[in-house]
């Protein structure tokens, strides 16, 4: 009898034993990949840039002396690059705007998630976080990396609390990654030249930076740093 007994108490120890990850598993937060997020975006980058050195390569070529290359046929090669990197532009734009999608349907997902008490999710000491005593009745919890109060009845998520900047980041999902940027040109815009835009306005742009000043260089608009006279951001391309 005391045999059966002892055999009863193991098994319902075991059995718990394998439910217990099963059910942190639900809440687990994947590692966020800094490298591969950097390695991604590197890649996007050189992509971009290599298209633009191909096109100023061309571009030089096409206007020596002797190349034989007319006006209409540069015109085309140009087209045929702007087409060629407006379609990396637009497939970044796309990834960009569906890994928002996701981080915007998972947030809404949080609430109504079922957060037991006995998960590793839960926090035993929200005073290192800098979050005040929980409300009687609910306790906090991190969920795909935001601080949610979980009713201790239900088990459910009753609200998620806004990203403090004390937050840690490890644990937040990866989201959009920046869009690649258009290489500049290296060359000096003086305060003084007639590529300086005086009036940002006419062209709906804001008033720049303090130290810094808007021109058009090549068809694009860029922010120029006053002290070095080199720009600095593509604020727009053609």
């Amino acid at each position: 009898m005391r045999y059966t007994r002892w055999m009863w108490k193991l098994l319902i120890i075991a059995f718990a034993w394998l439910l217990a990850p099963a059910a942190h598993a639900q809440l687990e937060t994947q590692p966020r990949f800094y490298a591969l997020d950097k390695q991604l975006q590197m890649e996007e980058q050189r992509q971009f840039d290599e298209l633009e050195s191909a096109r100023e390569n061309n571009r030089a070529l096409s206007g020596a002396p002797g190349a034989g290359v007319s006006v209409a046929e540069q015109a085309l090669r140009d087209m045929a690059y702007r087409r060629e990197r407006d379609g990396l532009l637009l497939q970044a734009e796309q990834n960009r705007q569906r890994v928002a999608r996701e981080r915007i349907l998972a947030e809404a997902a949080l609430l109504n998630k079922r957060v037991p008490e006995t998960s590793a999710a839960v926090l035993t000491s929200p005073e290192s976080f800098i979050l005040p005593p929980a409300p009687a009745g609910q306790y906090y919890a991190r969920v795909e990396g935001r601080f949610v109060l979980v009713d201790r009845t239900s088990e459910l998520v009753t609200s998620i609390l806004p990203v403090q900047p004390t937050d840690p980041t490890a644990d937040v999902p990866a989201g959009p990654r920046q869009m690649p940027f258009p290489e500049l040109p290296l060359r000096r815009v003086a305060k003084g030249s007639v590529l300086v835009i005086h009036d940002p306005t006419t062209l709906s742009l804001p008033a720049a930076p303090a130290g810094q000043f808007y021109a058009r260089v090549e068809g694009q608009i860029l922010l120029v740093d006053a002290r070095t006279e080199l720009p600095v951001r593509v604020v727009r391309d053609r």
